[in-house]
């Protein structure tokens, strides 16, 4: 049964039961995923989940209930469940329906062009990366990881005071890890790149490459003393350690207590180079979207605007506490989640230099290439980090030698307003993006 089918006989049926508002969720997502190695086929699987949150006022009380099957018996078993339940659910905060914003961007509309891609050529794509990989190096030694995978996705939020959001999406992914030995030392590295319009886009030579660079280039690595130095995150691994931090921003864990940006609004926590932005209507960005999972309208954002702290991302209760409008933050994960809050296309803006120039200011220093320990090193809470990590020595502006085995630590509140120089090598791959940037001294401990 088509879901715009089930929606209106849902409506129907709700509202003469005796249901005075009306709201439903839905979501489905579709992926084929297919994995390579040593030129077979090593993985070919395709997963659907999805299904319908239905909420409603009976006898002036919210009512929820949840379905996975979008078919007619459903609906009578949702009206029901919804209806035992109504009132008897403790839920914080306001439970009204939203009836829309006043205006939404134009949607980008479904790629057909990705969603019906022969997965022959994926196939055929996956293969040939991995080819590639061995071929771009000798000292290749194997590819564990070589992937190709489109996902589809569509979300409709629809009630009956006026809201009606609907979008259909799709993209496809490349991933792709290697190994690389030369006799003394093994190290890895790995690409990956996406697309969410033409999957002629996608280079597989391109992908490859990189990623045989990246691992070959971090052979012959070794530590180094320990000392403060000045430290470069380059762009990937800038937007790893600011991914672990993004909670700060959220309005809920400023309310709770949770977040040092508390009671900073308009005022200073940055340098005046650094402004953090979350553009959900960024045309080329994976995280796209013109609504949020409340349906209230998306729009672009500073948060931090020349070190100056702005806004927090707000849903429509947080908004509701603190007295202003919604953000339009509100993130939900599939049907039967709950409401959460979360940036769409987080990143620090730009700057002018690139980041050969940034390095040439660089007398003794680290660039930092790949963190690792983000899931124990991290404290959301007070900003200190102490991460192991991967990157290069610099001296006099040029880059000598691998490093590993060392960890740097500092404070993420202390780093913003620390930042010396932000390169010009943005580049948007996820949620949360950043380019290079300088920092003028952290602790890097060696010789681990």
């Amino acid at each position: 049964m088509d879901i715009k089918e089930f929606q209106i006989e849902l409506f129907q049926k709700g509202l003469e039961t005796g249901f005075s508002e009306i709201e439903v969720y839905y979501s489905f997502s579709k992926a084929t995923a297919i994995k390579v190695f040593n030129g077979e086929i090593d993985e070919y699987y395709i997963a659907e989940q999805g299904g319908i949150s239905f909420r409603g006022l009976f006898d002036g009380k919210m009512g929820y209930s949840y379905a996975e099957k979008i078919e007619k018996e459903s609906i009578s078993l949702l009206l029901e469940e919804a209806s035992n339940n109504a009132g008897i659910l403790e839920k914080k905060g306001e439970e009204s329906l939203f009836e829309g914003s006043a205006f939404y961007e134009k949607e980008r509309g479904f790629p057909e062009a990705v969603g019906n891609i022969d997965p022959d050529l994926l196939i055929e794509f996956a293969m040939n990366m991995e080819k590639a990989a061995f071929t771009a190096d000798d000292r290749v030694q194997s590819v564990p990881y070589c992937g190709v995978s489109k996902s589809e996705s569509e979300v409709m939020i629809v009630n009956t005071k006026g809201l009606n959001c609907y979008k259909k999406t799709a993209f496809i992914s490349a991933n792709l890890s290697v190994l690389a030995n030369d006799g003394e030392q093994t190290a890895t590295g790995g690409e990956s790149d996406f697309t969410s319009t033409d999957f002629s886009e996608l280079n597989c030579n391109k992908i490859a490459k990189r990623a045989v660079y990246e691992a070959v280039s971090k052979l012959g690595a070794r530590s180094i003393e320990t000392a403060v130095y000045p430290v470069i995150f380059r762009f990937d691994a800038a937007a790893e350690l600011l991914a672990s931090y993004t909670g700060l921003f959220s309005a809920e864990a400023v309310q709770k207590g949770y977040s040092k940006f508390k009671d900073k609004i308009n005022k200073q926590v940055a340098g005046d180079n650094i402004t953090f932005i979350d553009d959900p209507l960024m045309d080329e960005a994976p995280g796209y979207a013109t609504f949020d999972s409340e349906g209230y309208a998306t729009k672009r954002k500073k948060i931090i605007e020349n070190g100056k702290l702005l806004t927090f991302l707000h849903n429509r209760q947080t908004a509701l506490t603190d007295k202003i409008e919604s953000t339009g933050n509100a993130r939900k994960s599939s049907y039967r989640s709950t409401i959460s809050i979360g940036p769409f296309n987080l990143y620090v803006q730009p700057g002018e230099a690139s980041l050969q120039e940034i390095m040439a200011t660089v007398e003794e220093g680290i660039m930092i290439v790949e963190l690792g320990g983000l899931n124990s090193g991290i404290n959301g809470v007070s900003g200190d980090f102490s991460l192991s990590a991967i990157g290069f020595l610099i001296q006099n502006g040029k880059v000598i030698r691998p490093v590993n085995q060392i960890a740097v630590s500092g404070n993420f509140f202390e780093l913003l307003n620390n930042i010396d120089r932000v390169a010009n090598d943005l580049q948007i791959r996820g949620t949360i993006s950043s380019p290079s940037i300088k920092v003028n001294a952290l602790s890097i401990s060696g010789n681990l």
